[in-house]
């Protein structure tokens, strides 16, 4: 059985890269690029894991006022709170991002992440956290 991830980044071609090698060791990849087509995809579909960039456009779902700095921040918030139907909210996550704030990055880190990669990372340093983090699941 794969091990289901989605992948929440606007840049596509930012985590594209990943899906080839991550399929070929029992991924299977997903993307959304916005806030309502996460939220779309959490309450549709049930992942292993998600892997968030912090800063992304974050349409209606998120709230008002959400600007797309903090649009990972809001959504991990809401997936921990449970306000994300069908959606757990102990799904494991790993943040890929290059927002380098430490205030926010906080934030995050206490809302429960496995990981918290900041880019530039090396291409095999995200492909091993992924093994491990698959790994350590089973």
């Amino acid at each position: 059985m794969n091990t289901k991830v989605l992948f929440i980044e606007d840049e596509d071609r930012g985590v594209f890269p990943y899906f080839h090698e991550l399929e070929q060791n029992g991924f299977e990849c997903t993307l959304a690029k916005d806030g309502d087509e996460a939220i779309n995809k959490l309450e549709c579909q049930k992942f292993d894991i998600i892997t968030l960039d912090i800063m992304f456009y974050p349409s209606n779902s998120l709230g008002e006022n959400i600007t797309p700095i903090i649009a990972g921040l809001r959504l991990l918030e809401m997936i921990r709170r449970g306000k994300i139907q069908n959606c757990d909210p102990n799904i494991k996550v790993i943040v890929l991002t290059a927002v380098n704030e430490p205030i926010t990055e906080n934030k995050i880190r206490k809302l429960g992440v496995s990981t918290y990669l900041k880019k530039p990372i090396d291409y095999y340093e995200v492909i091993n956290t992924f093994s491990n983090l698959k790994r350590d699941m089973i």
